[in-house]
């Protein structure tokens, strides 16, 4: 009698251990696309997704950022950003019950500035800056509520900063988005 109650103990411990971790998570990828405002302009961001645990994920990140740059009163030049960034993310709150999570993470981000549509004349001296690779880190704050078990919606806070970048070093993208996860 002792051995079949150690039994179904046992039996019903990697039972409940299997359903948690199927259920802990909605699946191993999602995707999210994010339009963020950004100084002076807009971004726009477009991430893949891949749980490598119930509490973190990796993630590539395809960014647009769209601005434009007013070092004297009244003369304005355009520049656009490019990134592609590789993160790792980890849970820093969360309330399964109630569809709310808190995600924290960063990593490395290389990219390209497009500077004055590719003009390296500018009508003052205030600039000296052309268009270029540059490379850096990236940090993102992440709030996620979910509307269904397949969609969410997320709000980021990112920042960047790329050292080698002759124009704003550092550039913040503020957004809110959906999240789609795959069964």
């Amino acid at each position: 009698m002792k051995k079949n109650c150690l039994r179904y103990l046992a039996f019903l411990a990697m039972l409940m251990f299997s359903f948690e971790q199927a259920y802990s998570q909605r699946s191993d990828f999602f995707f999210d696309v994010v339009p963020s405002y950004k100084t002076n302009g807009y971004g726009l961001n477009a991430n893949i997704n891949y749980f490598q645990s119930t509490t973190d994920f990796f993630r590539v990140s395809f960014v647009f950022a769209s601005s434009m740059e007013q070092p004297v009163g009244g003369i304005e030049f355009p520049y656009e950003d490019y990134f592609v960034s590789l993160g790792y993310f980890t849970t820093v709150l969360t309330s399964p019950n109630r569809g709310f999570f808190i995600y924290f993470g960063g990593g490395p981000s290389l990219g390209y500035k497009h500077i004055n549509d590719g003009e390296t004349d500018f009508p003052f001296n205030a600039v000296d800056a052309e268009s270029s690779f540059i490379y850096g880190g990236f940090a993102t704050f992440e709030l996620d509520f979910f509307l269904s078990d397949t969609f969410s919606i997320i709000a980021p806070v990112t920042g960047f900063y790329h050292f080698n970048s002759d124009l704003n070093d550092t550039t913040l993208l503020v957004g809110a988005g959906l999240r789609y996860y795959l069964d």
